[in-house]
């Protein structure tokens, strides 16, 4: 069905509508000037007519053989139409309510209005060929007035009743261009708390097209989002279960253990276990936290190149004690982030890359400027010389609670996952690359921005 245009209804319906109004408005103009036009003819007429009957001879005899009367007596209504006639100057006859004086003082041919006696008057003068007779035929103002009066009288009606039927038929074409409005504000309006199906857009006008696929586009998303916590949720339940397991377990031997010597094993156990719970919440809360976006108000510029060397300090005891080197190759790469989001991604980068490192193996942090070639950006580099990630699930490592087929290191696979949350709500991109002498594995993050100057600062941490 294809969509038609609510400007066009509209401009339509307007322009209709004002036609209509200018139509009647039209109409009442020429009909006034119609009358004025008709009324003006009618005396030239009865005085064209009225001088074609009168003997070339005309003098008072000669009118009353031609059945004209001199003046009657002026009881008459001074309002009715007049007429005069002159002879050689002189008034012979004239109908009651005409003035003594001419009605056209100049005696000129054709239409005048004129004053006579303090009363307005619209006449018309003709003369005979002989240039003895002249008709003078006239119309008091007052009734011209009158016409006109009634002519206004009825052209206002005409605008009345056009204003009623033009304003009627905009109300109702309103109503019926706002129907498909009206009707998908009513669908929305009673939808269930979780229907996030999207709307139709049959029958819609082409304008609420883009407004509708946006706010599809949007249920698509929170679809997709209240889908992935349903997920998040149902995941971090079966994650939480086996820790929290194994810590009641270790608890009962510990309490059931005799010997001093099983109790402190089933102890530290214990401790191992709790501690790698505290981290997988810790985890989960701030997935949960990122994912919400609760802190995109929060970002400010910063050197990525200093937290770097603090996030590294933080690892410098545990890579000492494991057997591991930490090198850092960073330069000044100003960029504009939520430390702490910056800080979580950085940590669960070196946590992951020291965890799969074998004890003598090294983890390099490099904090760079893009290549020319590759455009303006800052690159955060996470490269060690571990076993690496095969090419086919360099992708799926970032999935939450995803864990490598055959890996021997245990993790709650959420790591990852938060750092490519935290990129995504960067604009940052995540590239992987070998790690170090050709082994292991390198996770890029690529801010965009541009850095200034760089400088170079290496740090070995044995």
């Amino acid at each position: 069905m294809k969509a038609r245009s609510l400007n066009l209804r509209l401009i339509l319906v307007v322009i209709g509508a004002i036609a209509l109004c200018c139509t009647g408005m039209l109409v009442a103009v020429l009909s006034q000037f119609y009358e004025g036009r008709t009324a003006d003819k009618n005396l030239a007429l009865m005085a064209t007519r009225l001088l074609s009957t009168l003997p070339a001879d005309a003098d008072r005899a000669g009118l009353r053989e031609a059945g004209l009367q001199p003046r009657a007596a002026p009881s008459v209504a001074a309002d009715a139409l007049v007429f005069q006639i002159w002879v050689d100057g002189r008034l012979v006859a004239a109908t009651p309510g005409a003035p003594d004086a001419p009605l056209v003082a100049s005696f000129a041919d054709g239409l005048a209005s004129t004053v006579v006696l303090g009363k307005r008057w619209r006449a018309y003068s003709a003369t005979d060929k002989t240039g003895r007779v002249t008709v003078q035929v006239g119309n008091a103002h007052a009734i011209l007035d009158g016409y006109m009066r009634n002519s206004v009288r009825h052209g206002l009606i005409l605008i009345s009743v056009l204003v009623v039927i033009v304003s009627a038929t905009i109300w109702l074409a309103t109503r019926s261009v706002f129907r498909p409005v009206l009707a998908l504000s009513a669908a929305m309006r009673h939808r269930s708390r979780f229907d996030l199906t999207p709307l139709p857009l049959d029958g819609l006008p082409r304008e609420l097209h883009p407004f509708v696929a946006s706010f599809n586009d949007l249920l698509r998303q929170l679809d997709e989002a209240v889908e992935d916590e349903r997920r998040f949720i149902g995941d971090a339940a079966h994650e939480l279960r086996t820790p929290l397991s194994a810590v009641q377990a270790q608890a009962e031997i510990a309490l059931q253990a005799a010997d001093p010597e099983d109790k402190q094993v089933a102890l530290r156990k214990l401790l191992v276990v709790a501690g790698r719970s505290t981290r997988l919440s810790e985890q989960l809360l701030d997935l949960a936290r990122i994912n919400a976006g609760a802190r995109a108000h929060q970002r400010a510029q910063v050197d990525l190149a200093l937290l770097v060397e603090h996030v590294a300090q933080e690892f410098e005891v545990s890579a000492s004690r494991s057997g591991r080197a930490l090198y850092l190759d960073v330069h000044p790469c100003p960029i504009c982030c939520d430390v702490d989001e910056i800080g979580i991604l950085l940590r669960n980068l070196l946590h992951n890359a020291l965890r799969y490192t074998p004890q003598g193996g090294s983890v390099l942090v490099r904090c760079r400027h893009a290549p020319a070639a590759k455009g303006a950006g800052i690159y955060l580099e996470v490269s060690d010389d571990g076993p690496g990630v095969p090419l086919a699930e360099r992708d799926a490592i970032f999935e939450r609670f995803y864990r490598a087929a055959g890996s021997t290191v245990r993790g709650s696979g959420i790591g990852l996952s938060l750092v490519a949350s935290i990129a995504r709500s960067h604009a940052a991109t995540i590239e992987m690359d070998t790690g170090l002498d050709g082994r292991g594995l390198t996770v890029r993050v690529v801010f965009p921005g541009v850095a200034p100057a760089a400088r170079r600062h290496a740090l070995k941490k044995s």
